[in-house]
Formats: structure tokens, C-alpha cells, sequence
């Protein structure tokens, strides 16, 4: 055996971080990546979802934040990148709101 260097040592250090790149790193920064896009996309009348859980219209938007109409008299401004999903009609949320609507109307 000689002395000096073994690349066989290095190789499972190697392959764990290929690996773990493949499976954490990347899906993540595409993930980030369309966090991003959706949130550049972002318009006046779009529906949204923060990471709160509160549901409102986009009123206003500016360079960091947002007016968000959440009732018919009150609208609050939050931060852009807090902005979760972006709801579109008919969705599951959507037709819980519109239905707790209704009720409340009755």
C-alpha cells in the first residue's frame, strides 16, 4: 500500500453530497425560482393566499408590499413575499369563502 492520497476515501463523501444536491438543493432553488416569478406576476384583481392563512384581492400593489382588500371596507397591507398561492376561480378556498358568504347573508 502506497502512502499519500486514497480517492476511495473521499468517494462516499462525494457521492452523499451528489446526492443530497439532487434531492434537496435543487428542488428547492427551482421551487424559489417560481416563488419568485409568481410574485413579480402579481396584479391588481388577483386573488391571493398568504402564509397566514388570510384570503384577499389585491387593491394596490407596490414595490414591496400590498393592499389587499380581505372585506368590503377593509383592506391592510402586507409584504410581497409572503404571498403563498395565488388563487385562481373555482378553487377549493375560493368556493369555501364565497359559501361562508352566503350563510352570512341569510
Amino acid at each position: 500500500m502506497k502512502p499519500g492520497f486514497d480517492f476511495m476515501s473521499i468517494l462516499p463523501l462525494a457521492l452523499i453530497f451528489v446526492v443530497m444536491y439532487f434531492l434537496v438543493i435543487r428542488p428547492q432553488n427551482k421551487k424559489a425560482k417560481e416563488h419568485q416569478n409568481m410574485i413579480s406576476n402579481l396584479k391588481k384583481g388577483d386573488r391571493v393566499v398568504m402564509n397566514g392563512g388570510l384570503i384577499g384581492t389585491i387593491v394596490k400593489v407596490s414595490e414591496g408590499e400590498l393592499e389587499l382588500s380581505i372585506a368590503s371596507s377593509t383592506t391592510v397591507m402586507v409584504a410581497k413575499q409572503m404571498v403563498s398561492t395565488i388563487l385562481s376561480a373555482g378553487t377549493e378556498a375560493d368556493e369555501m369563502v364565497s359559501s361562508a358568504k352566503k350563510v352570512k347573508k341569510k
